[in-house]
């Protein structure tokens, strides 16, 4: 499956001009850059988000405005170079294409020069794009706004797109430069930066607490209720990115840097990371966990640069929350190996889950795990579990080795994912018998087995509520 992304914006043409440094001007103290022949161009902008929607598996089409100068000439080659890169590029006479010349040194950037026109397009060429819009918005699945700030997404445009996008059904994702938030209002998915986030809210200050996710948490709930989003994806540099929507669910990812050499288009590997994924059916919350690693392999390339679907598997960065559809390819390659299969609440994780999952995975080559949604959990445990819900109780989940997949069921039982799956091993903690596991009267159609698994005596997360009751 690849899903199909339509991508609006301004595009910019990145220059990189290296060279070495060895002495100081003699005319001014700055450094005498001597140019060398590595000097190359590539796509920028909106550019460089639908190279990485490509790079992520999916297919993107570029709408977006150029002048009539050299550097068109070479936008458009450039764009001409991917598969599944398709656009339509408006040329404005009256206007320069975008372009952003770095001189470097090393890794270290000496001077960056920019060539731009940054006035609002006219209204005769924004209708034409908007014509444009209208004629290929139902052959995508996602749209993407991805502004800089250079003249092409008006306040007209950005609104009768968003409008559009939402009478279509079509899922609108945008990547913020304007302080006021309010022509971006209606669309589903907002990602800004943590400063952004910030001067949206009105906060002039210039803090340093990326860190405070909770700071994050309410400043996304007041630009959600007000501007009427689904979602505010916050990156927030070094300490990550967090996800907050709009029924109060909150997920925050650490940052997967290794070394970072430039943050340079890291924005644009998110944006087109959380696009292909959710235009390919997963989650906003499993696609922004794929996102987070791609930003982390992005920030350790020099320059505007493309992360590929490759890059992701060879950085062992896989994300273990997926839907069934997603872990057929995984099935397939372990089909003469063991599949074991457990589900489970795993509300306040203690003692006692890490032992019956590690026993779990001892026993099978490949351990999915079943985990009940909140919804579930209330049908079952009644209103007031769980106590962490199920994006918490993912996050810490998936940082077990001893898991391969993790994957949210609604229902009160999986035994609809247990057909579908048809594990080798059904475990369960011998607190049931095996005619009590469910799955355990269809597992034999294929030959599979219920496992029990001794219970660590006295540890639950009943015992634990009882316990903070008694303190409280």
């Amino acid at each position: 499956m690849s899903g199909n992304v339509l991508c609006i914006g301004d595009i910019i043409l990145d220059s990189y001009s290296h060279g070495d440094v060895k002495r100081i001007s003699p005319e001014a103290p700055i450094p005498v850059l001597k140019i060398n022949n590595n000097k190359y161009e590539v796509l920028g902008g909106c550019g460089n988000v639908a190279k990485n929607i490509c790079g992520a598996g999916s297919k993107c089409h570029i709408i977006s405005v150029c002048g009539d100068d050299e550097e068109s000439i070479v936008l458009k080659k450039l764009l001409k170079d991917s598969k599944k890169l398709t656009f339509n590029l408006f040329t404005d006479q009256s206007r320069y294409t975008t372009k952003k010349i770095r001189f470097v040194s090393g890794n270290q950037q000496i001077l960056r020069v920019d060539k731009e026109s940054n006035q609002p397009i006219s209204s005769k060429l924004e209708t034409k794009i908007l014509s444009i819009i209208k004629s290929k918005i139902e052959f995508f699945d996602v749209i993407v706004l991805s502004d800089y700030n250079k003249g092409l997404l008006t306040d007209n445009l950005l609104k009768t797109t968003i409008e559009l996008s939402r009478k279509k059904n079509k899922l609108i994702i945008v990547d913020p430069k304007k302080i006021d938030f309010s022509p971006y209002k209606g669309a589903n998915i907002i990602t800004p930066n943590f400063k952004e986030l910030l001067e949206a809210s009105k906060i002039k200050k210039n803090l340093k607490n990326e860190d405070d996710p909770n700071m994050v948490v309410r400043l996304s709930k007041e630009l959600l209720k007000k501007y009427n989003f689904d979602a505010i994806v916050t990156t927030r540099s070094s300490d990550g990115i967090s996800i907050v929507d709009k029924k109060n669910a909150s997920l925050h990812l650490p940052s997967k840097a290794q070394e970072v050499f430039d943050v340079s288009g890291a924005g644009d590997t998110v944006i087109a990371y959380i696009a292909s994924g959710v235009a390919n059916g997963k989650s906003l919350f499993n696609a922004t966990e794929i996102a987070n690693d791609a930003a982390g392999i992005s920030v350790g390339k020099f320059g505007t640069t493309v992360v590929n679907e490759k890059d992701l598997l060879n950085s062992d960065q896989k994300n273990k929350l997926c839907k069934l559809e997603e872990l057929n390819d995984d099935l397939k390659k372990y089909k003469n190996k063991t599949i074991g299969f457990t589900n489970g609440c795993f509300d306040l994780i203690h003692q006692g889950h890490i032992f019956y999952l590690k026993e779990a995975r001892k026993m099978c080559d490949y351990l999915i795990l079943g985990l009940n949604s909140d919804n579930s959990i209330k049908k079952i445990k009644g209103k007031d579990r769980p106590i962490l819900n199920q994006m918490e109780r993912t996050e810490i989940l998936k940082n077990f080795d001893f898991i391969d997949k993790i994957l949210i069921f609604n229902e009160e039982t999986p035994i609809n994912l247990i057909k579908k799956i048809k594990p080798n091993i059904i475990f369960k903690g011998n607190d049931y018998s095996i005619d009590e596991v469910v799955g355990s009267k269809v597992i034999k159609n294929w030959g599979g087995k219920i496992k029990l698994i001794k219970c660590v005596k006295g540890k639950s997360t009943s015992n634990i509520i009882r316990k903070i009751k008694n303190v409280t």
